[in-house]
């Protein structure tokens, strides 16, 4: 790896990428005074901007598809969204939204006021979207701001959901102390005037269920809001992270700058896709199979043909070699 490396224009880091055509190309999310120095020290560092690394391999019960795996860090990425618009206030032209070209999304919050924020302060933000050793006493009003109006439209949608439920009882009497008055209660508790109730933080009327019900819908509360966030690199003020627009070396697929917006739609196994449909042959030794923009590619072991975009990703997997045509 070749690092140490500063430009002084866009330009001339382009005319230095295409004159090597890396792999992998990286940038550092530091600020330093002397960013060509040969040494760390050197370089001065003043400040970093917030980083966040959502990668599948990081999620709870991942699934094995590639494009499952997509779907899911991209839920976690827009709940970490809503934590750094909602919660920390930070406006929509000072995040960043990268699709990382490989399993997950990179952000970067580039606000002047967290430049400066040391590891333990960025450990801190993991934690609070995360959930991280939350302790929720009460339940809040939805008026409440941060984590006690997140829980508070929780259990306003779960009570909801099982006002409508034929099988609530059933449901509600797997918890501890719950028996059927209770669970009658809770049920009545997801009506109009109920929800209202909630709603403002007042659950006075339900005094009767056991705190044991409240921990454990806690609980599930903050795995189901909370964002799974990289904490090692958030912590990292010094941290190398891929550069936007480079390609990933291990699937082909385009790093892609993306806004609060653009995310919605974005779908990587088309959008990030940068190769043409031009057919060429690869050699597999072993079967492999890869899903892009809406094809389902099946290789066996020996000679294939496919289009130039399935090829490389193929390739870039380390699942087939190239077959020169004569």
């Amino acid at each position: 790896m070749r690092r140490h490396t500063s430009f002084l224009s866009r330009m001339e880091a382009l005319d230095h990428l295409r004159s090597m055509a890396p792999a992998h190309a990286f940038s550092s999310v530091a600020y330093y005074e002397h960013p060509g120095a040969g040494t760390m020290v050197d370089k001065k560092w003043r400040g970093a901007d917030l980083i966040f690394d959502l990668d599948a391999d990081h999620l709870p019960d991942a699934p094995e598809s590639y494009s499952a795996m997509l779907a899911n860090v991209k839920e976690e990425t827009l709940k970490l969204l809503d934590f750094l618009t909602d919660d920390f206030g930070f406006s929509e032209d000072m995040i960043d939204v990268v699709f990382s070209g490989g399993r997950g999304y990179h952000i970067h919050v580039r606000d002047q006021r967290v430049r400066t924020l040391g590891s333990a302060e960025r450990r801190e933000i993991v934690d609070y979207v995360s959930g991280s050793g939350l302790v929720m006493v009460h339940i809040l009003g939805e008026g409440s701001g941060g984590w006690g109006a997140k829980f508070n439209r929780w259990i306003v949608g779960y009570l909801q959901g099982l006002h409508d439920r034929g099988d609530a009882l059933k449901i509600l009497q797997k918890f501890d102390g719950i028996g059927k008055a209770r669970a009658k209660a809770l049920i009545n508790a997801g009506n109009d005037v109920n929800i209202e109730l909630i709603r403002n933080g007042d659950i006075g009327f339900l005094k009767d269920i056991p705190e044991s019900f409240w921990k454990e819908l806690r609980l599930q509360a903050v795995q189901e809001i909370g964002a799974s966030v990289d904490e090692p690199v958030t912590g990292d003020i010094k941290r190398l992270i891929r550069l936007p627009t480079s390609l990933h070396g291990g699937s082909s697929l385009r790093v892609s700058p993306l806004t609060l917006e653009t995310i919605m739609r974005f779908d990587p196994l088309n959008d990030a896709v940068v190769f043409s449909d031009t057919e060429i042959s690869v050699a597999a030794e072993s079967p492999a199979s890869c899903d892009l923009r809406g094809n389902h590619f099946e290789i066996e072991e020996g000679v294939n043909t496919v289009p130039e975009y399935a090829g490389i990703h193929l390739m870039c997997r380390g699942a087939v070699e190239y077959v020169k045509r004569l």
